[in-house]
């Protein structure tokens, strides 16, 4: 009954699992959620990506195959604000999806003899974090609320279940591929694109308000996509030191966060650009010159046009003040999670608990974060959550060091970028950016890339 999905070279699904695995793939499912997005059709974008990745899931066992219709959905429902109603009418296609993930585990089990990697213990020790977040002082309507057992779930077991599933099926030979990192980084370049296409298309939208004004246009999502793109960059530059052209995905990178007038995006990715040009400028040894000459051709661009720019950036910039409002939200978060942590010093309120919903309020279906990752741990998990947090990241980094080649290092500035947007927002806690650090550490773990891949 199910040798049609058998796993071998003979199997009338090879050609589509091998087009899964392609460029191609990634190109259209781009060039048609971007249809939507300029139709404005964002509940349809991201219903069609789900529903493409539940296909993905019951033709392939190639679990890298999805990783392109997860960066879509990620890039696509940052901007489907308010559309939760409009979201669930769809609920046969999650449900749909669901069964996929169900069916692919047991129709594509992993090969015998592999186990799980390094990090399983400090994973481990999250998962008993997340559910014990709030003993004891979380009141069980907030703690047994969809939303707060849907997270606790998805940044613990699954992301366990997928580190250990995905562990075994990512390895060299396997996934229809011969280069995983170049295979990977393109895709990082294909969301950079597509983030800096979605920006446009609001610039374009809006175009009447710009231009009476011009300069940054204000728009909720901003910060999620600041995350994504500064999680890619590290990508678009290690494209670039095997092929020149690719930098120009850097430079679309630099402008997107300019133009999304996040404040943590300038200056977060502001530095991660700079690190990445000092880093790569070092690194990138075939292309040094070229690369140093077109960043110095930058740095007399801005100076020329520093005194335009600096008006152009008014909104962003004078966001960083106290006057602008913006800043106490965050400090009042920052200083109720030190109020919570002392209420509650060693299991903290718990990730579900929603009794700061009065600094801010959260949408619906969203947590009541603290907007930091720090206080985020002390104030929902205590000293459990520095404890166990501070382990994972540790061992993160450890595990990234001990690699050498040029790509673990991409991976390991794009941990570097995802932490630092985390300082100001979710980040971290947040479901689909947790997956996406759990492919590129996989990737890392069972991979070498060889001794031209070396610094």
């Amino acid at each position: 009954m199910f040798k049609a999905f058998a796993v071998s070279d003979t199997s009338k699904l090879l050609p589509v699992r091998r087009f899964l695995a392609s460029d191609w793939f990634g190109w259209i499912l781009m060039v048609l959620a971007l249809v939507a997005l300029f139709t404005n059709q964002y509940v349809y974008a991201l219903v069609g990506a789900i529903f493409v990745g539940a296909l993905v899931l019951l033709l392939t066992d190639d679990p890298v195959s999805m990783f392109m219709p997860v960066l879509i959905t990620a890039a696509v429902i940052i901007q489907a604000k308010n559309s939760f109603d409009a979201i669930m009418r769809f609920l046969p296609v999650y449900i749909f999806f669901v069964v996929a993930v169900v069916l692919h585990f047991f129709l594509y089990k992993a090969p015998k003899g592999t186990h799980m990697g390094k990090l399983k213990v400090p994973m481990l020790l999250i998962c008993f974090t997340v559910f014990l977040g709030g003993l004891g002082s979380i009141a069980p309507a907030e703690y047994f609320a969809g939303v707060s057992i849907g997270h606790m779930f998805a940044l613990g077991p699954m992301l366990l279940i997928f580190y250990w599933e995905l562990g075994r099926k990512i390895r060299p030979g396997q996934n229809y591929t011969d280069q995983m990192d170049v295979r990977l980084s393109k895709m990082c370049c294909m969301l950079t694109l597509f983030l800096f296409l979605a920006v446009l298309e609001y610039y374009l939208e809006h175009f009447d308000v710009f231009s009476a004004n011009p300069g940054i246009l204000p728009f909720q999502w901003r910060n999620n996509a600041s995350t994504m793109l500064m999680m890619a960059m590290p990508f678009t530059f290690y494209m670039g030191s095997k092929h020149f052209k690719y930098y120009f995905f850097s430079l679309i990178s630099a402008l997107t966060l300019v133009l999304t007038g996040s404040r943590a995006g300038l200056l977060m990715g502001g530095i991660e650009f700079v690190a990445l040009l000092i880093y790569f400028g070092i690194a990138d040894k075939r292309h040094r010159k070229l690369l140093l000459g077109v960043v110095a051709a930058g740095v007399l661009v801005l100076l020329v046009f520093l005194p335009k720019l600096l008006p152009f950036l008014s909104y962003t910039l004078g966001r960083f003040t106290m006057e602008s409002g913006e800043n106490t939200i965050r400090l009042e978060h920052w200083k109720r999670s030190v109020q919570d942590f002392l209420t509650n010093p060693v299991f903290g309120m718990g990730l579900g608990y929603m009794g700061n919903s009065d600094i801010h309020h959260n949408a619906e279906g969203v947590l009541c974060y603290y907007h930091s990752s720090i206080p985020q741990i002390i104030g929902s998990f205590g000293l459990l959550g520095v404890a166990t947090y501070g382990y994972q990241f540790i061992a993160r980094v450890k595990l990234m060091t001990s690699r050498t080649s040029l790509f673990a290092r991409s991976v390991l500035w794009s941990f570097i970028g995802l932490e630092l947007m985390s300082l100001v927002n979710p980040g971290i806690f947040s479901p689909l950016y947790a997956f996406y650090m759990v492919v590129l550490l996989v990737i890392t773990e069972n991979y070498s890339f060889g001794v031209n891949n070396e610094v």
